[in-house]
């Protein structure tokens, strides 16, 4: 089954706290099936691209941030892809 996912703004850290890459920005994706949240973050911001997914489970257990994608959108269609 497909489900129609979304992208809400989460977090953008452009003027605040700076990773080793540089500031983030998070998108919680909406849509997600059975109650499974996910993120979707650039790490590379603002400089280059290095979109990342994170999946969040019912229970609330989180996988490490995977992938390594050219935009939000770019990850956004993987996570579809992939069932989620």
């Amino acid at each position: 089954m497909q489900y129609s996912l979304t992208l809400h703004e989460d977090a953008s850290f452009r003027r605040g706290p700076v990773y080793a890459s540089g500031p983030v920005i998070v998108y919680r994706v909406g849509g997600m099936p059975d109650g499974k949240t996910a993120k979707i973050a650039n790490f590379g911001a603002p400089n280059r691209n290095d979109w990342r997914i994170m999946r969040i489970s019912a229970d609330n257990t989180q996988t490490d941030w995977t992938g390594h994608y050219e935009s939000v959108e770019d990850a956004l269609a993987a996570l579809q892809q992939n069932g989620q």
